[in-house]
């Protein structure tokens, strides 16, 4: 990585971004606890200087395009990489390589509004959608998310578990005409209610 403020990419190890970042270490930590490890002196300087970004992602149970957002966002660079996301998706898809899977960075952050501070009128109903619960996946659950949003209708949702706020999916649901009110339920668990707005 050079000496300006570039995009972190996947292929970056965790050595090279935290010792360049090191404000980036809690960032990293809050996405799975597994990242814990790294406060370990001698689990940094061997095991850190080896696994890249998209290695690390698979050993913590994050996928990747949350990590490099949270990662980027942090350093005020979320914008330029959702730019950078979206120009790949739209390449791959006049290509014909991505027909069937569209990533959850398509498009900007949800515009405000779309993610209450305090519960919306139509919480209690989405009490009683049914509930995915993304961290027992071992894959990215984007195409069953998605799946699941299309063949939701209006006035109807689900519910979404995940370890952290997946910002980039919900902002893509939003685009969809989801709206979304997301709970704390603890350290390593977001409660997200989804409803079909139109």
């Amino acid at each position: 990585m050079s000496k300006e403020r570039d995009l972190i990419r996947k292929e970056h190890t965790v050595y090279e971004v935290l010792t360049r970042y090191p404000e980036l270490k809690p960032v990293l930590q809050a996405l799975s606890p597994k990242f814990k490890k790294l406060d370990n002196p001698v689990a940094f300087n061997t095991l850190a200087r080896i696994t890249t970004l998209e290695r690390a992602a698979k050993i913590g149970g994050v996928y990747l395009r949350e990590l490099l957002y949270r990662l980027n966002e942090a350093l005020g660079l979320g914008a330029d990489y959702l730019a950078v996301e979206k120009a790949a998706i739209q390449d791959s898809l006049r290509s014909g390589e991505a027909l069937k899977k569209v990533v959850e960075l398509v498009g900007k952050h949800p515009s405000k509004g779309m993610a209450a501070s305090s519960p919306p009128s139509w919480i209690e109903a989405a009490r009683n959608f049914p509930t995915m619960d993304l961290r027992t996946l071992a894959e990215d659950p984007f195409d069953r998310v998605m799946k699941l949003a299309e063949g939701t209708k209006a006035g109807e949702g689900f519910i979404l578990v995940q370890s952290f706020e997946p910002l980039p999916l919900l902002a893509n649901l939003s685009q969809k005409g989801f709206l979304y009110h997301t709970e704390r339920i603890g350290a390593q668990e977001y409660k997200i209610y989804l409803i079909k707005e139109r």
